[in-house]
């Protein structure tokens, strides 16, 4: 007990910082997270039939027509990996779990590389309250707070091994990497591998640099067991989404039109959006260096309005307080004023492996950060780097700088109290690192201009472009820039300020401790303060007691509109609904009472993200202009348009307070149609939907051309074909003709898991329409059905059983040799 009280002393202190800082939670509060909300809709049809026939359903109708759940909800029983994450992160209330496991997991990482507990704790609380991981939190990305959570110990676990201990850091290794992966945020785990990646070569040159590569061979064969173990424990997860990978907006697309743009995932202009500007990575240090968050002037800022021009004052307050570079921001990416100079002394003092890996990582991510800014790199890594082309939001990549920051201060800070004759060797070093960063941050103080404009030239285009045509003097638009500038300075001069008293007090603290060597726990508890003064305050600028409410038994993630009760009066099986009241293709309100045409994901279906830009928008462009003009031609032009209507769009909310306008030209839930129209390629099928009948005539790809063998369909004007029971993963339709028919379904086409059946037995269908599923139907009655019934879950499953029983076994028996070592041989 004596050797673990420390560390157990330290949990218990990490226990009560998330509690206090979550306390809220404790008294029946919770946090409204944006993004949580919109998965609640996503989910709810899930939820739902979870609830009433206790079966998982792996498909869900409610987005973009219908896709795969397997990103959304989707839960493999059999990764029995997942009870340890319940138990670390599950056991307090959520979402204050997830920093706790920031502490505990960064905590074991410098436990692991030896540093002094103290400055372990230091280091735990730096990561944790590193902004950027408390805004994911706050706004509900906690999939990604989740793997950014176990970073630290993956990490360990290859240290340790490549150290010496190669079992118990394989063992690691494994546990770590398979709850990373159970975390299901894919990019953040893919940042992870490249910091991995850089650590283990930067082992292989010092392994063939001192001569014990075959000790490194043995580390990472064994290394390489548990990962594969780890990544077998998820297997089921993980194919399911390199298998629908291939055909959402992370794979590539069937059409040729702008090729430059096109990668082999996402679209070029798509994965760099969110680029973070090359002088906005200055937030590292100073917090609002570029104003914060997006939201506007006079929200947090009203001191910043005192100068501004009065003729101004109220515009002024209504601007965005952010003049970044990228579209909007819910915050800043801020790593602490006393974690960069701590930082950067380490990068001049600190010598061996470990710092190269750190500094090499730190620099790759800040690059790779700025995306479109430095697109020569970007480009590299787009075309070269396997994978990278599937994620979006390259701003992300600066948590693997935010990673290794605060560990390189904390291994610094260690050599501080370690190293007796530390100031003397490094003298100079750290005075000049002391006046460098102080000096930096008083230039900006006092000339801010000299690193930033205060505005971009995007804003002041569409100011112009707004007062075109009224009149307004070219000296009152430069007045009014001239005014924005004055706010946005005093925003940034303000945190300015805030850094440079930090790192005169983070300073103070250092240089007085290396000159005078007082007492150490003195110095470690005031690095401790300090860092929590630093760090906490600007966490809670989007974290705090205002961003939580209370807790409202059975209540709706959505209320319910008038609307929505006006359409879930109608007892049809299946139809779908546009609601063009609210952001359509970036919104789940929608999905949570009705199967919507829009919805809220970032890896919708290719084909139909396609759909949507070059078919539906065009649509409701033309609803929603004839709408605002009041057109009494309205209901016609709703009929006539071919994408919706194939869609089975039956009810159109435009007002949520008011009744919803029915369509009375959607087509249902499947029809039979009198002519099939081949095409040659993707561009001419998207091309033809925007023009064509879709009630008589099937827009089909030639490659499909086989599956009707030369079958020309005729019109029976007594055929039917209707939907007779519905649910999500299992559609049945009733079949009555006098000769065989084509029957159009208004079902997405996903035939990755999608089986059809005529009479039980397993028949033949193709894409139509682009989007749709068309196959023929013999003559007489019959039934049809849709299964869904994907391989790769009902495989998958067992293997994750299989491989996760192992892994426990494995890191159990490495765990109890290590118990049973004698003390010399641990160290």
């Amino acid at each position: 007990m004596k050797k673990y009280l420390p560390h157990l002393i330290a949990i218990a202190l990490f226990l009560i910082i998330t509690l206090l800082y979550f306390a809220p939670l404790m008294s029946g509060k919770e946090i409204q997270q944006s993004d949580i909300s919109n998965w609640k809709g996503m989910a709810k049809e899930l939820m739902d039939f979870k609830a009433k026939t206790g079966e998982q359903t792996f498909w869900t109708n409610s987005m973009f027509g219908g896709m795969p759940t397997y990103q959304i909800s989707a839960v493999f029983a059999a990764n029995l990996i997942q009870y340890l994450d319940k138990i670390i992160v599950d056991t307090l209330p959520s979402p204050s779990g997830l920093v706790f496991l920031y502490l505990i997991g960064f905590y074991f990482l410098l436990i692991t590389l030896k540093i002094d507990q103290r400055v372990a704790i230091f280091g735990a609380l730096a990561f944790a309250f590193s902004s950027f991981f408390i805004l994911i939190i706050e706004v509900g990305h906690n999939s990604q707070a989740h793997a950014i959570g176990y970073m630290a110990p993956v990490i360990a676990g290859i240290i340790m091994s490549y150290r010496g201990r190669i079992f118990l850091g394989a063992a690691v290794t494994g546990i770590a990497l398979a709850l990373e992966l159970y975390s299901n945020h894919l990019q953040i785990t893919y940042y992870l591998m490249m910091t991995a990646g850089i650590l283990v070569l930067i082992e292989l040159y010092n392994a063939i640099r001192e001569k014990r590569i075959g000790m490194f061979g043995k580390a990472t064969a064994m290394l390489l067991i548990a990962a594969a173990l780890a990544v077998e424990s998820n297997i089921t997860s993980m194919w399911a989404t390199q298998e629908y990978g291939k055909y959402s907006t992370r794979g590539p697309s069937d059409l040729t039109n702008d090729k430059e743009n096109k990668t082999t995932g996402l679209d070029k202009d798509y994965i760099t959006d969110w680029s973070y500007g090359i002088g906005e990575t200055f937030t590292l240090l100073i917090p609002n260096f570029k104003g914060g968050a997006s939201e506007p002037i006079s929200k947090n800022n009203k001191d910043a309005l005192k100068n501004v021009d009065s003729n101004f004052r109220q515009n002024i307050a209504s601007q965005s307080a952010y003049f970044g570079d990228q579209p909007f921001v819910g915050g800043t990416s801020y790593a602490g004023a006393i974690v960069c100079m701590l930082f950067l002394l380490g990068l001049f003092i600190v010598k061996g492996p470990m710092k190269w890996w750190l500094a090499a990582a730190s620099l790759l991510s800040v690059m790779l950060a700025w995306g479109r800014n430095f697109m020569s790199l970007t480009n590299v890594f787009i075309d070269h780097a396997p994978g990278y082309d599937k994620f979006r939001t390259v701003s992300m990549m600066l948590v693997v700088a935010e990673f290794c920051m605060p560990l390189l201060a904390a291994i610094v800070l260690d050599k501080m109290l370690k190293e007796s004759d530390f100031f003397t060797r490094n003298k100079k070093k750290v005075n000049y690192v002391l006046i460098g960063i102080l000096g930096v941050s008083l230039l900006i103080l006092v000339s801010p201009g000299m690193f930033t404009s205060f505005y971009t030239q995007q804003e002041y285009d569409q100011v112009v472009q707004s007062v075109k045509g009224q009149n307004i003097p070219q000296d009152t638009i430069d007045s009014f820039f001239v005014s924005l500038s004055a706010a946005r300075k005093s925003i940034l001069e303000a945190d300015a300020l805030r850094t440079f008293f930090m790192l005169i007090l983070g300073g103070a603290l250092v240089w007085t401790f290396v000159r005078y060597r007082y007492d150490q726990k003195y110095f470690v508890y005031g690095m401790i303060l300090v860092v929590m003064i630093d760090l906490v305050p600007v966490a809670r600028r989007y974290l705090n007691n205002d961003s939580f409410s209370r807790k409202k038994p059975d209540s709706a993630a959505w209320p319910m509109t008038q609307a929505d009760q006006y359409i879930l009066q109608d007892t049809t099986k299946s139809f779908r609904v546009l609601n063009i009241a609210v952001n359509t293709f970036n919104d789940a309100s929608t999905s949570y009472y009705h199967q919507s045409i829009g919805g809220y994901h970032g890896a919708k279906l290719k084909r139909y993200k396609e759909l949507i830009d070059y078919n539906l928008i065009q649509e409701l462009t033309t609803i929603r202009t004839a709408m605002s003009q009041q057109d009494s031609t309205f209901p016609q032009k709703l009929v006539s348009q071919p994408a919706l209507n194939m869609l089975n769009t039956k009810y159109v909310i435009y007002n949520g307070e008011a009744a919803p306008v029915i369509n009375h030209g959607a087509l249902g839930n499947a029809w039979f149609a009198n002519e099939i129209r081949y095409v040659p390629n993707a561009d001419s099928e998207i091309a033809a939907v925007n023009q064509f009948d879709p009630k008589n005539t099937v827009i089909v790809d030639q490659k499909f051309k086989e599956v009707f063998n030369g079958f020309n369909p005729s019109s029976d004007s007594a055929a039917s074909i209707r939907l007779t029971d519905y649910k999500p993963n299992h559609l049945t339709y009733s079949s009555s003709a006098s000769s065989d028919q084509l029957a159009v379904f208004s079902e997405i086409y996903y035939d990755k898991g999608w089986n059809a059946y005529i009479d039980g037995k397993l028949s033949s269908y193709a894409r139509a329409d682009y989007v749709l599923r068309a196959m023929k139907i013999p003559a007489g009655n019959h039934v049809v059905e849709f299964k869904f019934e994907p391989q790769v879950v009902a495989t998958g499953e067992k293997i994750s059983l299989a491989s996760s029983a192992l892994l426990l076994l494995m890191a159990i028996g490495f765990g109890w040799m290590e118990f049973r070592k004698k003390p010399e041989e641990k160290s």
